[in-house]
């Protein structure tokens, strides 16, 4: 089968599944999320004690800190999905992916300036910071 086919194939079975691969990719993006909050919040583990709200705050600003700039971007993947797999097949094209990935990656880097996000941000950077310099003053 040429490459060509193999595309054609592949947006066939995309069209023909448009819900199937909107699930699949919302579950990777959650499980990724998960993930990231996950590794971030254990690898912090000596921050914990500094933290205001103990491990569990620690976590939970994680989560709203990494939630908030990631699950806008889930809905926003979801309605583009939609849009490309089930009502619009013809712009399955790597040119609109990439137009997607651009404004994607815009709406990050507008999420990450709200004050709520960076009010958790400052929580957990002054706890590691607190438990680095106790670190250095052993």
């Amino acid at each position: 089968m040429s490459p060509a086919q193999q595309q054609a194939a592949s947006q066939a079975w995309q069209h023909a599944h448009p819900l199937l691969m909107v699930l699949i990719s919302t579950a990777i993006t959650l499980v990724v999320i998960t993930l990231v909050v996950l590794i971030r919040w254990l690898s912090s583990q000596s921050a914990w004690r500094y933290h205001p709200g103990g491990a569990g705050g620690f976590l939970k600003d994680e989560f709203v800190r990494w939630g908030a700039i990631l699950i806008p971007y889930l809905a926003l993947s979801i309605g583009f999905k939609v849009f490309v797999y089930d009502l619009h097949p013809e712009y399955n094209k790597p040119e609109v992916w990439m137009g997607f990935a651009v404004a994607a990656i815009a709406f990050r880097l507008f999420l990450r300036r709200l004050p709520f996000v960076k009010a958790m941000a400052r929580h957990i950077d002054a706890a590691k910071a607190q438990a680095k310099a106790a670190r250095t003053a052993d």
